[in-house]
């Protein structure tokens, strides 16, 4: 188990943008099976990170997990809990090296 599973408070399903079919130039998110249940960690980000992100203060999350199949632009969806919140994400940055190896993910909540 990865020391980051270890602080893991919530679960997301992952949706990627594709073409809707029978269309050419319009999208819509697409759910993926294989991220139906990601765990992560969700906390508020810091007012640096907000500002490098072009964020809004109060809608500005940082997702830590060890889970690398989420990609920019992809729409996050809260499972575990009652409120499922929706994120769409805006930044990726990968720790692969230490003891506890991790990926950020920055998110703005649109919901």
């Amino acid at each position: 188990m990865s020391i980051a599973n270890v602080f893991t408070t919530k679960y997301v399903s992952v949706e990627h943008l594709a073409l809707d079919s029978g269309s050419t130039t319009k999208e819509g998110f697409v759910a993926d099976i294989s991220l139906a249940a990601v765990p992560v960690n969700i906390q508020p980000s810091a007012p640096e990170v907000i500002a490098l992100n072009n964020g809004a203060f109060g809608k500005a999350y940082t997702i830590f997990t060890t889970n690398s199949g989420i990609l920019e632009t992809d729409r996050l969806t809260t499972v575990s809990g009652t409120d499922n919140k929706k994120y769409i994400v805006k930044g990726k940055q990968n720790f692969d090296y230490g003891l506890a190896q991790h990926i950020e993910y920055y998110v703005e909540e649109i919901q």
